[in-house]
């Protein structure tokens, strides 16, 4: 049997409400709808009708992300669950990672989940500060501190918390002051995301991003990381920190090439050579007996483009040996010339035959990679 051992996602496209600076596929309904249960239906026969036996090694993780899938009771999660449990082998102490919205939160809901064995929960905070929830439209009529406390007092499982930094008003700093509160109660993982303005949601109707919105962005969110940091938080992936040991096993498939399974309409499959998602509507899933999937035609840039926009997340970067396990090939010496130039340039260090991205890199991530990428393939008509 593989060593590797894979990954299985479930998508769960409802929320409560949108919130304005969403730009993910989701749908608002109210709790216990019966439009949720007809979806768990339509997601277990899907795992039924898995279209290949692409996950012979053991799965080791199994997410549940959104949207929202904390609006699912512990008997639709079960009803998933136990579909999955049919078809994949899942180790011993697998991670189960449930996201929860904080107006879901109940020691109820809690203790349900774990009698199925989640044993990960990610608490959408956010923020705590009301005036910086009023600005990015996060809904919900409850007292976010109190329900910190409440989540906080449950034991049994890894406390994660989801944190939105960069957000304007205060010029940046209530975030400090959350992370402040927020590691105070210890949990075992921290995602803090910088606020991202996407075209087409309302937020981008309110906030025009400007170099002066950039330099609060990355100003705030160094301070932040430098906090964290010396907070005993270990800073391991882009948007990740955790205590030693309580890294995301789930998410790190995504930034290895490790193959993973996900379920429902939009998620993505990776089997190793492959990429496919599930194309349907929410409307056509549900009514499906038969599931439509899109393939990916990856060619060798299409590739090389993946490679470093995955492997550059993880903090420890990548070796070259690394490339040639994702690629099949030597690095091209094309992009070690690209490389090089990024290291005289302070975004990129070479370190321990390693290369991975320096402070100034980690707050321009998505230009470093376009200048890798598009140096490389743009710059000649052959690759």
């Amino acid at each position: 049997m593989s060593l590797v051992k894979n990954g299985v996602y479930i998508h769960v496209p409802f929320c409560r409400s949108k919130c304005d600076y969403c730009g993910f596929y989701s749908l608002p309904v109210a709790p216990g709808s019966e439009i949720i249960n007809s979806y768990v239906q339509a997601l277990v026969r899907e795992v039924k009708s898995l279209p290949y036996d692409l996950f012979e090694a053991e799965a080791d993780s199994l997410y549940f992300g959104g949207g929202t899938p904390s609006m699912l009771s512990a008997g639709q999660l079960s009803s998933v669950i136990s579909s999955l449990s049919d078809r994949f082998s899942f180790a011993d102490g697998a991670e189960i990672t449930v996201e929860m919205n904080p107006e879901d939160f109940s020691p109820e809901k809690i203790s349900g989940y774990l009698e199925l064995g989640v044993n990960r929960i990610v608490l959408g905070v956010q923020s705590l500060d009301e005036e910086s929830r009023r600005i990015i439209g996060r809904r919900g009529n409850y007292s976010i501190k109190e329900k910190l406390e409440q989540f906080f007092s449950e034991k049994g499982f890894i406390r994660c918390v989801d944190v939105i930094t960069g957000i304007p008003g205060k010029n940046g700093a209530g975030t400090l002051d959350d992370l402040k509160v927020i590691t105070g109660f210890r949990p075992e993982h921290i995602s803090l995301y910088l606020l991202s303005v996407e075209e087409g949601t309302p937020l981008a109707s309110r906030i025009v991003p400007d170099n002066s919105f950039e330099e609060m962005q990355a100003r705030v969110w160094g301070e932040c990381i430098d906090f964290l940091d010396a907070s005993g938080y270990s800073h391991y992936e882009v948007s990740n920190f955790s205590l030693p040991g309580f890294e995301s096993v789930h998410n790190s498939k995504y930034w290895h090439f490790i193959p993973y399974a996900g379920f429902g309409p939009g998620a993505h499959s990776f089997t190793g050579d492959k990429r496919y998602c599930n194309s349907m509507t929410v409307d056509e899933y549900i009514i499906a007996d038969n599931f439509k999937y899109t393939f990916d035609e990856r060619t060798d840039s299409d590739v090389i483009v993946e490679f470093f926009m995955t492997a550059l997340r993880d903090l420890r970067g990548f070796s070259a040996g690394d490339f040639k396990r994702v690629t099949g090939r030597e690095i091209p010496a094309e992009l070690l010339s690209i490389l090089d130039s990024l290291v005289r340039k302070g975004d990129v260090r070479y370190n321990d035959s390693r290369y991975s991205l320096t402070r100034s890199g980690l707050f321009r991530a998505n230009r470093v990679v376009y200048e890798i990428t598009e140096g490389y393939i743009g710059g000649s008509p052959n690759h």
